[in-house]
């Protein structure tokens, strides 16, 4: 729960309205990414139905997750994916995950992937699926229940006017944040990372996730237009 707290928290902080990290890559060319499989992806994002503060919703985070899924794989053969890796092991399972989140969160907070070494359950499942490099995407961000968006503008004019214009809050509509990495079990690192951050923009829009992948794996497996 403590990395997820941290992902929602992260993918909150305003830094433009939409925009992409810097790209992060290794000495792998995007050319040699040719065996990626994609891991199952996680999402993490949170419902405001009451003032401005939200709370995880494992049901939208499950539609989340389903839709970066379907967007991936519209890309077909820009992005080379040749198949999955999603386990029923659940023991496992909670593994990855926190070994996801450990990487992201590193990659993130360094603004590096330099000497970022694969985690050792992660590299294992690699190895056993036969793959030399993985896809991890996480997904986090929030939405609001119909309704509450208009009530908290009117709050924020009603402030405006008592404090004579000195102070005026305008909520956020909503936020979506992608985070993407390709893992490398041959060189035992991170071949790849960027995130991708949309501020006023619904995390559960097909159209918004789509973009965003677009800014993501521009430079890398497609040029900038």
């Amino acid at each position: 729960m403590k990395q997820r707290t941290i992902f929602i928290i992260l993918s909150c902080i305003i830094l433009s309205s939409c925009t992409a990290t810097k790209l992060l890559t290794s000495n792998v060319q995007p050319s040699e990414v040719t065996n990626l499989k994609l891991l199952e992806p996680y999402s993490y994002i949170s419902m405001i139905k009451k003032g401005n503060s939200g709370e995880l919703d494992d049901s939208i985070s499950a539609i989340s997750k389903q839709l970066n899924i379907n967007v991936i794989k519209s890309f077909d053969e820009q992005i080379p994916i040749t198949g999955d890796i999603f386990l029923t092991d659940s023991a496992i399972n909670i593994t990855l995950e926190k070994e996801y989140e450990e990487l992201i969160l590193t990659a993130d907070r360094n603004k590096s992937i330099t000497n970022l070494r694969i985690t050792p359950t992660l590299d294992k499942i690699l190895e056993a699926n036969e793959t030399r490099f993985g896809l991890i995407i996480i997904s986090a961000g929030f939405t609001r229940v119909k309704g509450n968006y208009g009530k908290e503008i009117l709050k924020g004019a009603a402030l405006g006017i008592l404090t004579l214009g000195m102070y005026y809050q305008t909520p956020i509509k909503a936020y979506s944040t992608i985070y993407a990495m390709i893992v490398d079990s041959k060189e035992d690192n991170v071949a790849f990372y960027r995130k991708s951050f949309k501020e006023d923009m619904e995390p559960l829009d097909q159209e918004v996730l789509t973009n965003q992948y677009k800014k993501i794996f521009e430079g890398y497996f497609w040029t900038k237009k």
